[in-house]
């Protein structure tokens, strides 16, 4: 069990079942923690990340059209020295999860050695991988994770038309020699306009082999990702549709957890769920630089995986957490900065604005309300927003209860 004291009580992360469970002072001090100055002079955000996605390469063969960061067959990557230097900066500010990833993690030989690195130091490493290279003893060899995903945008031509080639079969084999590895395994799936007629074909595929979970993930204009931006994007309909087309699939696979990237949060509202449905299921909007960060392939750190422009080496997300100007403004935009729409939506505190790697693209500043959002579009039409019913007869669900 490990403990690290927050403005609210602690963060607790426990391992059977894995979870990080939030506590309030009390609770944190018959669990051992001495927090009482923090308690006594709150910051108003974390103490460090709860998790850190770590680029570990930026090597992969695929070449795919919407790879967010430009991966190449001799894409660069660091020693592996300097990348167990960065995983141990981030232990000795309290991180509590690394998400490994690239280009193709799978590729360097050494990354079973920096995840057994990060479980030494008391971090739970995760991988994200295409499947390719997988085989059996590659599955049992990734035990060392606590959850590896498989990049899977939808099968056959959907995939093709995603990816740029048919890996589709090959992903699906990859979670199924992780399953019966016994390791916990999903898949991350980018939506977009090309991939959403084929999710439903998808989810049930993915329960077919053992899934355990999907994390739904929107497209991010970054990378090569930038070049058909425009035309891979969710329509307005299919943005605005979100929220009831994605509780109808959860109530059809119920074996499989389905979970959002904070980047959706916007289209969810545009049902205008209560606000206590959506805290009741934990959904949060962008926490980028708070309990989300990032390091890239060049070890240089950004608040987020999909914002290109680096704060500085991984030495800032440790010494300079409580102090750097762009980690303070990105956490405080949606209370101090953010425009209208933004300034007077009911769900500003819980979406924060939006995605800002999409803002950035359109708008060149990751501080403009988010272009994607249904509201947004409605006030830059100069409409009134009229909100999607969420069930046929325009009620709630949690109404029928």
């Amino acid at each position: 069990m490990k403990v690290r004291v927050e403005d609210f009580g602690a963060i607790v992360a426990i391992d059977d079942p894995p979870a990080l469970l939030h506590v309030d002072p009390t609770m944190a001090r018959a669990l051992g923690a001495q927090g009482e100055a923090r308690w006594a002079s709150p910051r108003g955000w974390l103490s460090a990340p709860t998790e850190v996605h770590v680029l570990v390469t930026e090597r992969c063969p695929a070449g795919c059209p919407s790879c967010y960061v430009g991966a190449t067959p001799d894409g660069p990557e660091r020693p592996k020295e300097e990348v167990m230097r960065a995983l141990q900066r981030l232990a000795d500010a309290g991180v509590f999860h690394v998400a490994l990833g690239g280009g193709e993690s799978i590729l360097r030989e050494d990354l079973w050695e920096i995840a057994a690195y990060a479980r030494a130091l008391g971090l739970v490493p995760n991988l994200t991988t295409s499947g390719m290279g997988m085989t059996a003893r590659v599955a049992e060899r990734c035990r060392v994770f606590g959850q590896v995903n498989v990049s899977l945008d939808g099968l056959g031509t959907v995939y093709q038309a995603s990816r740029g080639y048919d890996g589709a079969a090959g992903a699906l084999r990859a979670l199924r020699l992780l399953a019966e590895a016994g390791v916990s395994c999903g898949a991350n799936t980018v939506l977009c306009h090309r991939t959403l007629p084929g999710l439903p074909a998808l989810l049930a595929a993915l329960e077919k082999v053992g899934a355990h979970e999907v994390e739904l993930l929107r497209y991010k204009p970054t990378g090569r990702g930038t070049r058909d931006y425009e035309e891979r994007a969710l329509h307005e309909a299919e943005a605005r549709a979100l929220l009831p087309t994605l509780l109808a699939m959860a109530q059809r696979h119920p074996s499989l957890n389905l979970k959002i990237d904070c980047s959706f949060v916007p289209f969810l509202c545009a049902a205008d769920p209560p606000l206590e449905l959506l805290e009741r299921f934990g959904v949060i909007g962008c926490e980028a630089g708070n309990v989300l960060a990032a390091v890239r392939a060049d070890l240089q750190a950004t608040p987020c995986s999909f914002i290109e422009a680096p704060i500085g080496g991984v030495d800032v997300l440790v010494d300079a957490w409580d102090s750097d100007a762009t980690l303070l403004r990105w956490r405080a935009y949606h209370e101090r900065e953010a425009p209208e729409p933004c300034a007077s939506c009911p769900y500003r505190t819980l979406c924060k604005g939006g995605c800002k790697a999409v803002s950035v693209h359109v708008h060149g500043d990751p501080f403009h309300p988010d272009p994607e959002c249904p509201r947004v579009r409605a006030w830059n039409r100069g409409e009134t927003f009229v909100a999607v019913p969420l069930t046929p007869n325009g009620g709630h669900p949690h109404a029928r209860q």
